[in-house]
């Protein structure tokens, strides 16, 4: 499998176009309707379950671990390029019929993973 940059070129990507994943739920919600549009809805429902469920139990580690799994999510679809790749691979990670195929594809997603959960913000 080839490595792909994981962030844009500074000359291929216009300022405007990356967004910080950042760390509250508004403004995370904001950041995930300007990437991902159609993935609001979903965003939406687990936003007011967490919420619920927080207010129920009084633990609030709910709603930091769906702002971080969101701000991942973010910063993933940054890069146009990044997120097609790693689509990519997911689809070869299923579709492989032997180990070391499956291996390869899952040892770039978790690079891939990894370096979108160290650069998006711990809420």
């Amino acid at each position: 499998m080839s490595r792909e940059p994981l962030r844009p070129e500074p000359s291929a990507v216009p300022e405007a176009s990356v967004v910080e994943p950042p760390a509250d739920g508004k403004a995370l919600r904001a950041a995930v309707r300007r990437v991902s549009p159609d993935a609001l809805s979903t965003f939406d429902i687990q936003h007011r379950y967490v919420r619920d469920l927080c207010a129920r139990t009084g633990d609030p580690v709910p709603v930091r671990m769906f702002l971080r799994r969101w701000g991942v999510f973010v910063e993933l679809r940054n890069c146009p390029r990044r997120a097609a790749r790693l689509a990519r691979l997911e689809l070869a990670a299923a579709e492989a019929t032997d180990t070391e195929t499956a291996r390869a594809a899952a040892q770039e997603i978790a690079h891939i993973l990894d370096g979108a959960t160290r650069r998006s913000p711990a809420p």
